[in-house]
């Protein structure tokens, strides 16, 4: 009987942390509501919804140099974006995925992900850009109980051929 005592508390005692590590936590939880909320608002060329999940002193940067403060600021320049034909003619390959998630405080967070997007035209020049494959950095505040985006970096894969 003892064998089997220890033999279930050696079972439990390895399986309890994995299972408990499958399940997130409701911070881990509303930050992937709040990433998935950009996407759709990406997916949707809506400028405000996307810019709604940025902090009003937020910086953004993308990985052709432009670099933004604020949410007003990031909602202006994602206006004339996602009006962009060529921008419009993009379809995600690979939808953006959440790598790792990492609470390093009850307020804080980093969230690495990516996603991978063809069809995109250059609108000045009219030719086709290459694939991208975008890597994302964004670091989340917890202000007043609720998630959202303080500092956004967007870095390319530049592939070669």
């Amino acid at each position: 009987m003892r064998l089997k005592a220890i033999f279930l508390a050696a079972i439990l005692t390895t399986a309890l942390p994995w299972a408990t590590a499958q399940q997130p936590t409701p911070d881990e939880a509303a930050i992937r509501s709040v990433l998935a909320h950009e996407a759709e608002g990406w997916n949707k060329f809506d400028p405000h919804e996307v810019a709604s999940v940025f902090t009003a002193d937020a910086i953004w940067q993308n990985p052709f140099g432009v670099r933004l403060h604020g949410r007003a600021e990031i909602e202006k320049f994602l206006t004339d974006l996602l009006a962009r034909p060529g921008y419009r003619a993009g379809t995600s390959t690979v939808p953006t995925k959440i790598l790792d998630l990492r609470l390093t405080s009850p307020t804080t967070a980093a969230v690495w992900s990516d996603e991978k997007i063809e069809g995109l035209v250059n609108d000045i020049s009219g030719n086709p850009m290459q694939p991208r494959h975008s890597y994302y950095l964004n670091v989340m505040v917890k202000q007043n109980g609720e998630w959202k985006i303080s500092d956004a970096i967007i870095m390319d894969i530049v592939h070669l051929k």
